[in-house]
């Protein structure tokens, strides 16, 4: 049965299962690097904010009749949206890492982790 939400709420679960993944918990952590600015005192006097990021983890069960079939190193597609914490627009998320678990008594289990580049375009290379 799907949440009753009564009163005033926040956001309930997780909107979309991801391609192959029952979706159990999605986070996304957003950072960039930034380098300061000293006068001759030692005091920051400017900054400078570059390479921003969100740093994407999911986790969730194997579906049985689609499993998951991404690669480490490709683009993934999220169905759900990167939240809009970030200055870039367009941008792709890559996969660095997948990790897949079993148990005699369990379903098989995912734990994906992936970056989201906000500048960086889909496809092209060589």
């Amino acid at each position: 049965m799907a949440a009753s939400l009564l009163g005033t709420t926040g956001n309930w679960g997780i909107p979309q299962d991801e391609a192959g993944i029952l979706i159990t918990d999605l986070s996304f952590d957003f950072s960039n690097q930034e380098k300061p600015v000293l006068d001759k005192g030692g005091e920051i006097i400017g900054l400078a904010l570059y390479q921003e990021m969100a740093e994407v983890k999911l986790s969730g069960l194997v579906s049985k009749d689609t499993p998951f079939s991404g690669k480490v190193g490709a683009a993934l597609t999220l169905a759900n949206t990167v939240p809009g914490h970030l200055n870039g627009s367009g941008g792709t998320t890559i996969v660095n890492q997948i990790s897949r678990s079993l148990n005699n008594e369990d379903f098989e289990k995912i734990d994906i982790t992936a970056k989201y580049y906000p500048f960086v375009a889909a496809g092209g290379g060589s």
